[in-house]
């Protein structure tokens, strides 16, 4: 069988929210594929969180820690030993259009990897009406005169299209990385724009599709108490009506602008369908970060730890990819890369921190129990540096400039409007993610993928149960961390049969014995011949991983 062929449509500073605008996005890919609804970017801002595209690894490992030198732009990384640069070696037919890494100009080539490059200088990028990009080696002002007046995303996916269309005859696989400028704001300026903030430039057939539709505002816009947040957040004034209202605007433009990111991702799955090669193609729709609007008065930007920051939209349809669901599990941006590395079956030249989604797919009960790592390298767009740690349930915070601390328990609190750092029903909690923290912020593969240390112990007649069983189940769970867990459920297929506690933890007690055991009554047990026990464990901190043995009735 023919190896996967690969796309990966990125767009620039999108948030999670507004996939509900695309429907072709949800329709062609989330309804014959998967939507991630709980993706996590590690980085929140462009170049780090591209460069973690492009490596599978955290920022602190690829080494860019900004958009701009001297720790961070496309300079910083190392180019030679990158996603393109593998599949190339693998042979793939490597073929990239649109935006790249900030910083990234003609001047310096095209980047090592790539069979066909149309890549966007930097410094022409952010013109929708008037760009540039380096074809093939080649500077070029755009529009040309074959196509006068063309947008800039209707650019971004005619090259797109081409190249399938050229790489498509032949047993040659392909992969695709196209990356969108919008909904990234850019000139030109329109009649309708705000003073602040900078908005994008809808194309001509969008514009004012938007109008009219309000802009959710949800309790952490222009909040009113920040007491509670570090300084960074704390000092920022109130918006004012005007740059309210300019808020408002830009949400709008943004929205217009991803209708014609919506049209091309519907013309690029049919120039898949009309080649042949749309069911033998992983596609991959992502942005390289959220954005804020207003929220924490918040004016419009990334970097920082919240959920409107750190939440990206992720979409996959493709070989072994469910079709319509809906899946929120905690997933992250480097989990990408090792996804199209499990699918195209290439060997990376990078130890990987994230995990292939593949393996998550395929066992819709599983958990793999880890947390994720959320970086401000060095400070970036006037965000001093902090590092933290998001779990299902919580997110922890340090900030390293000023020695402060943010803790949020997002089942409580999903907009983050009450910080937790220092209250004394918490501290156990923060403690154990101050300590994870420290954990993975140099972690190095594996490391980084840590689950609790928790085992599985099954006996039936008071002995462990080696081959099958002919009586009840006890069922317990041991390990270092069993102290931390709130609760455990013993599942058989999809049916629990039986639930574990913690009895001093679920009490809220401080000490005392930890009793984690159960029995599972045989008559329970409907399954013949091999069957799969499961243990789905939740710890005090916000992790849920899964524990499995295989067992035999007699």
């Amino acid at each position: 069988m023919a190896r996967e062929n690969v796309v990966v449509i990125m767009t620039d500073d999108q948030t999670a929210a507004s996939l509900a605008g695309m429907g072709n996005v949800n329709n062609l890919l989330a309804g014959e594929g998967t939507k991630f609804d709980q993706a996590i970017d590690s980085f929140p801002l462009c170049c780090p969180s591209r460069a973690t595209s492009l490596t599978g690894q955290y920022a602190h490992n690829h080494g860019v820690l900004h958009n701009n030198p001297p720790f961070g732009g496309f300079i910083q990384l190392d180019s030679t030993n990158t996603l393109p640069v593998w599949l190339q070696q693998a042979g793939y037919r490597t073929m990239h259009v649109g935006r790249y890494l900030n910083g990234y100009e003609a001047k310096y080539g095209i980047p090592p990897g790539y069979t066909d490059w149309v890549g966007l200088p930097h410094s022409g990028a952010f013109n929708y009406v008037a760009w540039k990009a380096f074809d093939h080696g080649v500077v070029r002002n755009y529009p040309d005169a074959q196509h006068p007046g063309e947008y800039l995303t209707d650019f971004e996916t005619r090259r797109g299209v081409e190249l399938i269309d050229q790489a498509s005859p032949g047993e040659q696989p392909f992969y695709l990385s196209l990356w969108y400028t919008a909904p990234h704001r850019g000139a030109p300026r329109d009649p309708d724009d705000p003073r602040r903030p900078g908005t994008p430039s809808p194309a001509p057939r969008h514009r004012d599709a938007y109008a009219g539709i309000r802009m959710p505002r949800h309790p952490n816009f222009n909040e009113k108490s920040m007491y509670d947040k570090p300084q960074v957040v704390a000092d920022r004034p109130r918006l004012s009506p005007e740059f309210a209202a300019g808020v408002e605007e830009n949400w709008r433009q943004e929205n217009e602008s991803l209708l014609a990111v919506d049209e091309g991702v519907a013309q690029i799955v049919e120039a898949l369908r009309r080649n042949g090669e749309l069911e033998n193609t992983l596609i991959v729709f992502m942005s390289d970060n959220g954005f804020m609007h207003g929220e924490h008065r918040a004016l419009a930007e990334k970097v920082l730890p919240y959920e409107e920051s750190i939440r990206i939209p992720l979409v996959m349809r493709g070989p072994n990819v469910p079709r319509g669901r809906v899946d929120a599990r905690l997933v992250a941006n480097q989990d990408v890369t090792s996804t199209i590395l499990d699918a195209t079956d290439v060997v990376p030249g990078r130890i990987q921190d994230g995990r292939s989604l593949l393996e998550l797919l395929a066992d819709p009960g599983a958990e793999w129990g880890r947390d994720i790592l959320i970086e401000n390298g060095n400070g970036a767009n006037g965000v001093p540096t902090y590092r933290g740690i998001r779990t299902y349930r919580f997110l922890y915070v340090e900030h390293r400039t000023t020695g402060e601390y943010e803790l949020y328990d997002l089942v409580k609190d999903p907009y983050e409007l009450q910080s937790l750092d220092g209250h004394e029903q918490y501290a156990k909690v923060q403690r154990d993610l101050r300590s994870r923290l420290r954990e993975l912020v140099s972690c190095v593969g594996v490391d980084c993928l840590a689950r609790p240390h928790l085992t599985l112990m099954v006996r039936s007649a008071g002995r462990p149960v080696s081959g099958c069983f002919s009586r009840d189940l006890r069922v317990q769970v041991r390990g270092s961390k069993r102290a931390r867990l709130v609760h455990a459920d013993v599942l058989i297929g999809r049916r629990r049969v039986e639930r574990l506690l913690n009895f001093p933890t679920a009490r809220r007690q401080r000490s005392g014995p930890v009793t984690l055991t159960g029995v599972v009554s045989r008559r329970k047990i409907h399954k013949r011949g091999r069957f799969r026990l499961r243990v789905l464990a939740e710890t005090e901190d916000g992790r849920k991983l899964t524990l499995d043995r295989v067992l035999r009735r007699c």
